[in-house]
Formats: C-alpha cells, structure tokens, sequence
C-alpha cells in the first residue's frame, strides 16, 4: 500500500476524520494537484480496508467508513514519521501536514 493509501485510510479513521470525497478531494487537490483520488480509494475498498456508508442519491459514493479490517491495517503498518515525511514531498503540503500532525497527535494523546 502506498503512503497516500495510508494517509488516506488514517485521515478515514480519525474523529472527526475526513470522510467525505468532496472534503477529500479538495484537501488533496490543494497539496499535490490532481489528486485522483478514485485511484487510491479503489485499493482501500478492494482490500475491505473501507466501505461506503453513504451514495448521493445519484447512487454515487459520497462518503467512507474504515472497517476492523482497516483498523488492524493502520494499527500495524501506519507509521508517523513516514506519512509525515511523504506529506512534505508533496507541491504544497502545509495545510495537509498541519491537518495530519494534529490527528497523529490525537491519535498519540499529545
């Protein structure tokens, strides 16, 4: 799984999270234009690491939820310094690297 992927599933994952494809699209466009994210949620779902727990009523997906599946994922492979690292990689990463050291945080109960 690529660092996005986790990314992508961690942010998932956190409360309040980013859960919805407008919010995520938008956050991710703004760091590293295009995002693409279909291509990224694609392997989350394949692999049961998400699901979709709500369509706009075009029958579209709108917005993910993580499973245990991807619980146990993040709980074993989700590594900080790596996902920071990748985020400064990106064109323009500030808002997303402040976004994620502030659920790390959460999640490491700074």
């Amino acid at each position: 799984m690529t660092s996005k992927q986790k990314l992508i599933l961690f942010l998932i994952s956190c409360e309040p999270g980013i859960r919805d494809i407008y919010s995520m699209v938008k956050i991710n466009d703004r760091a590293d234009f295009p995002s693409k994210m279909s291509e990224d949620l694609k392997p989350l779902l394949d692999n049961n690491l998400i699901f979709v727990s709500q369509n706009f009523d075009n029958g579209t997906p709108n917005k993910y939820t993580i499973t245990d599946n991807g619980k146990e994922y993040l709980d074993s492979n989700f590594n900080d310094t790596e996902i920071i690292e990748y985020i400064k990689t990106l064109d323009n990463p500030d808002f997303l690297l402040r976004l994620t050291q502030t659920y790390i945080d959460k999640k490491n109960g700074l």
